[in-house]
């Protein structure tokens, strides 16, 4: 932890030196608030390339698995519905689709 702290302080540092900023509180925290987020956006990150496909029960979608095919099935329910919908504009065209677009 020592050392994941230290590295953010020289990270805020360098910052404050690079912007020519006073080294403050008031000046730090913003910093200190990026760095920790994109170290946790990093963590994330890794987490889902090393835990990807894995799941806690073969039988069972968890509450993010569920989210995505919810997700990827309102999805897939709007493309069905634009995709009719342009079959029927093409069928006002008749044979002249197959004329110039075939």
């Amino acid at each position: 932890v020592g050392k994941i702290l230290d590295s953010i302080d020289k990270k805020v540092h360098e910052k404050l030196d690079e912007e020519e900023l006073e080294d403050t509180v008031e000046n730090a925290k913003p910093l200190f608030e990026e760095e920790v987020r994109k170290m946790h956006e990093k963590q994330i990150e890794h987490e889902r390339e090393i835990c990807s496909g894995y799941r806690d029960s073969p039988y069972e979608l968890d509450q993010w698995e569920q989210e995505d095919l919810k997700r990827e099935f309102r999805e897939y329910e709007l493309a069905k519905i634009t995709l009719e919908a342009a079959e029927k504009k093409l069928k006002v065209w008749g044979r002249f689709v197959q004329k110039y677009c075939e």
